[in-house]
């Protein structure tokens, strides 16, 4: 009876209904800007952003028992990734050595599993944050566990509301490790080929002196796969989706500036993420996009004073999708390199 009714259930739901999905996001990304507008908007922000945003990518489903663990490893990567970008702070060599290491890491996880791929992208974002934008400090700590905790309600509660379980969709840890066996020797070669590119884009970076590197570096983790194909549709992708997110983000913060205006304009475009996503990559990316510029409208009190950092956003995802291209290059001659001289 127990195995009819969780065939049952995961027919029902396939995994995620959409509308759930989109209703769930923005419920969940929502709550740390009405928090800031209530008590004042700081560098914490960032915090809750990443880790709402994460902790609803890692929501494998399952038993709550299992959820607080997927929650509580969002939370984890959070503070590991700027906390060890605090310490490195300053120090440009061995954060270009950080940014190789979580790069490798993200190229050998990227395709074992959705929610290991955004734990490890991830990384490599708060890595950047806490190096050179916000670092860590023991206030945001408590920030991060305090909306991961929130965001395991909501994964909970809607669950409650709906009156049905989502069924896990993780894999356990000998799947993950025999996935990882399986491509072992061609995946230390994309692994080597990305620890080379994420260092070099976040030198360019700095050498261009843009304000918000991370984005350039989540960019390149997010477009990069071992699939050379799949890497440059994601590439296009991204670059036409930014650019319709950036155009809408302008046009809505032009029509409706107000506080209020740009807070509806907000939960529009994160209940559209997922719709728009499945309908095109290009238009669930410029719903992310548009999000994110209405949201810097919002901490920055007008569009004049976002307009630099909404134009450097269309420049960093430039940097980082050019830099993926040169980590598919780097692959591809160690891949023909490895073909040709393993025995």
């Amino acid at each position: 009876m127990a195995e009819t009714t969780s065939s049952w259930m995961r027919g029902r739901w396939h995994g995620d209904d959409l509308a759930a999905r989109s209703i769930r996001f923005a419920l969940t990304v929502m709550a740390p800007i009405l928090v800031g507008l209530t008590i004042g908007i700081d560098y914490w922000l960032i915090y809750a952003m990443v880790t709402c945003i994460l902790a609803f990518a890692m929501d494998t489903g399952g038993p709550a028992l299992q959820r607080l663990g997927a929650f509580s490893a969002a939370g984890a990567v959070i503070v590991l990734g700027t906390g060890l970008g605090t310490v490195l702070a300053g120090h440009t060599g061995l954060v270009v050595v950080g940014f190789a290491v979580v790069g490798a890491v993200y190229a050998l996880v990227e395709s074992l599993h959705p929610a290991a791929a955004a734990g490890a992208r991830f990384l490599c974002l708060t890595l950047a944050v806490g190096a050179i934008y916000a670092p860590l400090e023991p206030k945001d700590v408590g920030v991060v566990a305090g909306f991961a905790a929130y965001a395991y309600l909501v994964s909970l509660g809607w669950d409650w509301l709906t009156g049905m379980a989502r069924p896990s969709t993780a894999l356990s840890l000998p799947e993950l490790f025999a996935r990882l066996r399986d491509t072992e020797r061609t995946r230390w070669v994309f692994a080597g080929a990305v620890a080379i590119a994420v260092p070099l884009a976040f030198v360019t970076c700095l050498a261009l002196g843009l304000h918000r590197p991370y984005w350039a570096l989540i960019a390149i983790v997010i477009v990069l796969r071992a699939d050379a194909l799949s890497s440059r549709r994601l590439m296009a992708q991204m670059l036409l989706g930014t650019l319709l997110g950036i155009v809408l983000a302008v046009a809505y913060g032009l029509a409706l500036p107000s506080h209020a205006g740009l807070l509806v304009g907000m939960a529009l475009a994160a209940l559209l993420r997922w719709p728009a996503e499945r309908r095109s990559g290009a238009l669930g990316t410029a719903a992310l996009t548009a999000f994110i510029m209405l949201l810097l409208e919002l901490v920055a009190g007008t569009l004049g004073r976002a307009q630099h950092d909404i134009a450097e956003r269309l420049i960093d995802v430039m940097v980082g999708c050019g830099f993926a291209l040169v980590a598919l290059w780097l692959d591809r001659l160690g891949q023909y390199a490895l073909r040709r001289y393993s025995p």
